[in-house]
């Protein structure tokens, strides 16, 4: 193998080595983990719209809202009323996969997400 055969094969490895370190899927803990996440409530939409956590993870919701809410956490089956101004609080284990709505329970009004991704390893 030549001189001018060889950098070139370097360069390409060195290159694909550095886009695995840069595109490589984010590795999630081991062990689960406290989550504490602020939701604001406007109207008919929530902020941030959707939550995203790992199974097993303890999750405390801090919620406040514009108007008097029924905050409906579905496949959870929680409920926590929120009064204008007054913060409230909702905590759980996300013990259960999936993709689940979070709705006002009076007006149906769908205001966001939350995500629960499997465990991965540990």
């Amino acid at each position: 193998m030549t001189g001018r055969t060889f950098i070139p094969i370097v360069l390409i490895v060195l290159g694909l080595g550095l886009l695995f370190v840069t595109l490589r899927p984010t590795t999630q803990e081991a062990e689960p983990q406290e989550r504490t996440i602020n939701l604001e409530v406007r109207g008919n939409t929530m902020t941030p719209e959707e939550i995203s956590v790992v199974e097993g993870d303890s999750v405390t919701l801090h919620i406040i809202a514009d108007h008097p809410v029924d905050f409906h956490l579905h496949g959870y089956d929680l409920e926590e009323e929120v009064e204008t101004g007054e913060p409230a609080q909702l905590s759980f284990e996300a013990n259960l996969t999936g993709r689940f709505d979070i709705e006002e329970e009076q007006t149906q009004s769908e205001l966001g997400t939350l995500v629960v991704e499997p465990r991965q390893g540990g």
